[in-house]
């Protein structure tokens, strides 16, 4: 037997329709657009201060912190890929695991606080992570998550989770690029503006109003004037424009030649759209990427658990809500993720659920030991399994690309955002292509699946979206079975047999091996009058 016989058998790549480069081409993909975690994680789990101690010397300080940085990136990178290789070989998907973005940022500036002025210490965060991962392991390995997820996640919220997870893909695309901005008045407006002309949002809390000189700026700005005339902008449109023209001319590496020539453009110094900028950060930068090969130690980040600090009511609160954060978040990606693969059945489960959240979990726990927040499915897969990805050799090469992004930070780190951006907005378009599934014409289906839709982008989590549009679903059946068991009244949330009904359909479905070849599969459903005659 040959060694793709192997692979073929293995990842079941002939039965899902695929090839070992369609997996890579996916692969390389899903890569290039989840890769600014390298570059982004480390700097918002830094800014908590980790395990450095301020003290008298603050220069000694600030060095902890650098050398904790750079450290985390290779923490970030050595867990995705072990993370990422667990979930290629036992759960065979093709779905990316790192540290969670926005869980992170409650990790590093709620629980822990910006340079340790928070609820607890870092090794007690550390601890609650742990914990967490048992939590969700245990519950993912014997079926409980199953069971939660049917019973409370009703068909109108899995048919919209696609669509409400590419509509906050495309929102976070569009502040990548620099298109939508902060405003004070309306939260959010046009932008584009380059660097002189934003204004950084401050947390104007207790510590702020006491402390005005030492505010904790953020990530978010608004445009004071200059709106739209960002060079880097209209790069990243460009590469925006060139992959949709590739896409549409069924070329299957779009995502990978538009990322990588706005990348090396952005990579020469000296234009109005380099990445290394001529100031203190960008020559910062630059230094770092003329290393290309780097490696640094784990010793202030691994192993900093400090379990005499985890009591108390914000340790309890912290567990639970990294936990239902995590949980929520991971069953909307894989659901979301699987479901624009074909792969789920009717009852909402597809194979291999129990290894993939389980997965999820111990990547999680494996986060913890080298001082990291949560892990977790990676929404940007989404760009893979657009570009043909079907089985979890994706995830290993993805892991490989971890492996050697341990080594080459300097340049996976140095992807700049603008060139990854475009490429969010795309498959979060093509991901609304679930709303065609949504009952519209049931007012309460149509509802439940618009609030989870605009909920997500809206409050910048997926969770958030989940637990609004299961909290509208779990209201109205409430009062549809009171109305049934007093007046008879008929459950409006149950679709009757006539709205089932569909008119012949012809879907075309596009063959992942990159060939313009099409299969037209004819959807008919069988209509029959009330004497039970077929029309």
């Amino acid at each position: 037997m040959t060694l793709y016989e192997k692979l073929d058998n293995f990842f079941e790549l002939t039965a899902r329709g695929t090839t070992v480069f369609t997996e890579f081409k996916g692969a390389v993909a899903t890569f290039l657009t989840l890769s600014y975690i390298l570059a982004v994680n480390p700097y918002i789990l830094a800014d908590s201060g980790g395990a450095c101690v301020m003290g008298d010397d603050e220069d000694a300080y600030n060095t902890c912190i650098e050398e904790t940085r750079r450290q985390m990136v290779v923490a970030t990178a050595l867990t995705s890929m072990v993370g990422c290789l667990i979930m290629g070989l036992w759960a065979n998907l093709p779905i990316a695991i790192s540290v969670g973005m926005g869980v992170n940022a409650y990790f590093a500036y709620d629980l822990v606080g910006f340079h340790g002025y928070g609820k607890m210490t870092y090794g007690a965060a550390l601890t609650a992570v742990l914990i967490e991962g048992i939590c969700f392991f245990v519950l993912s390995i014997t079926g409980a998550r199953g069971w939660l997820i049917k019973t409370f996640i009703p068909d109108p919220i899995k048919d919209a989770l696609p669509a409400a997870i590419g509509a906050f893909l495309t929102h976070l695309g569009l502040q990548t690029l620099g298109v939508v901005v902060g405003d004070i008045a309306t939260a959010v407006t046009l932008g584009g503006c380059t660097n002189e002309n934003r204004v950084k949002f401050a947390l104007f809390d207790d510590f702020c109003q006491a402390n005005t000189q030492d505010c904790i700026l953020g990530d978010t700005y608004a445009c004071v004037t200059g709106e739209m005339e960002n060079p880097t902008l209209w790069l990243g449109l460009a590469g925006t424009i060139l992959m949709v023209v590739l896409l549409a001319y069924n070329v299957k590496s779009s995502f990978i030649i538009g990322i990588g020539i706005v990348t090396i453009i952005s990579w020469f110094r000296g234009t109005a759209v380099s990445y290394f900028t001529n100031d203190d950060m960008g020559n910062a930068n630059f230094e770092y990427f003329k290393k290309v090969v780097d490696l640094d130690g784990l010793d202030k980040v691994m192993v900093k658990y400090d379990f005499s600090e985890a009591k108390g009511s914000d340790y309890v609160v912290a567990v639970i809500t990294l936990l239902y954060v995590d949980f929520l978040g991971a069953s909307g990606t894989f659901l979301a993720v699987v479901r624009s693969m074909k792969m789920m059945d009717e009852n909402g489960d597809f194979p291999r659920s129990r290894a993939a959240f389980s997965t999820d979990a111990i990547g999680t726990m494996f986060g913890s030991l080298f001082g990291m927040s949560p892990m977790t499915s990676y929404i940007e897969s989404a760009a893979g399994v657009e570009a043909g990805a079907r089985t979890g050799l994706t995830a290993v090469f993805i892991a490989f690309f971890f492996f050697l992004s341990i080594f080459f930070a300097p340049i996976f780190s140095s992807i700049p955002p603008w060139a990854t951006g475009g490429s969010l907005i795309i498959v979060g378009a093509l991901m609304c292509r679930s709303l065609e599934d949504i009952h519209w014409n049931n007012p309460v289906h149509a509802v439940v699946a618009f609030v989870t839709v605009i909920m997500m982008p809206l409050t910048y989590s997926i969770a958030y979206g989940l637990i609004a549009g299961i909290g509208i679903w779990l209201v109205i059946k409430a009062i549809a079975v009171l109305l049934n068991k007093i007046f008879g009244l008929e459950d409006p949330t149950i679709i009757k047999e006539e709205e089932q009904k569909k008119t012949e359909k012809t879907q075309v479905v596009e063959q992942p091996q990159g060939s313009q070849e099409k299969v037209e599969e004819t959807a008919k459903n069988e209509i029959k009058d009330e004497s039970g005659v077929e029309a």
